[in-house]
């Protein structure tokens, strides 16, 4: 099933080409060593509290509870460890669309005050929309540095 879910988010994200990117905030943010720092892939990625996929048992929202996944800002960092980013509130991008903002990042974190979790993927790859590696939890800083190729492309499934 996993397999089927990951080509499925492939084959949505593989067309190549990129929507109109949705505004950054102009100044950086700076989060250095308010989160805790890994390599992705590196990452334990067994089922977090704060996921950004919805645990099991956990995907039905009650008519009374408030959600807690906004705010959230996607945060692409041209530095290692998180230390200057770039923000992106995730409310207003759309989904199952290959972005890319001009940042060659380095790093990549989703900053969310509840640390409810996301009931979507975020994913994030080198330029040309046809390789991403999902960011498996929020608040956790994330080097992609180590993939080979610079990050420079983002998307939401």
């Amino acid at each position: 099933m996993r397999f089927g879910f990951t080509a499925f988010i492939l084959g949505l994200l593989s067309s190549g080409s990129y929507a109109t990117p949705p505004p950054i905030h102009a100044e950086p943010v700076h989060f250095g060593g308010k989160f805790p720092v890994y390599d992705l892939g590196a990452h334990d990625i067994e089922v977090h509290p704060n996921a950004t996929v919805p645990l099991p048992g956990t995907s039905k929202v009650h008519a009374l509870d408030v959600p807690g996944e906004f705010p959230a800002t996607l945060l692409l960092c041209p530095t290692v460890d998180c230390i200057s980013c770039f923000g992106i509130d995730m409310s207003i991008v759309p989904h199952n669309e290959c972005f890319t903002n001009g940042i060659t990042f380095q790093s990549i974190t989703i900053n969310q005050p509840s640390n409810a979790g996301l009931p979507f993927g975020v994913f994030a790859g080198p330029s040309g929309c046809f390789s991403f590696a999902q960011i498996p939890s929020v608040n956790t800083c994330f080097n992609v540095n180590a993939s080979g190729s610079p990050f420079t492309d983002y998307s939401l499934a």
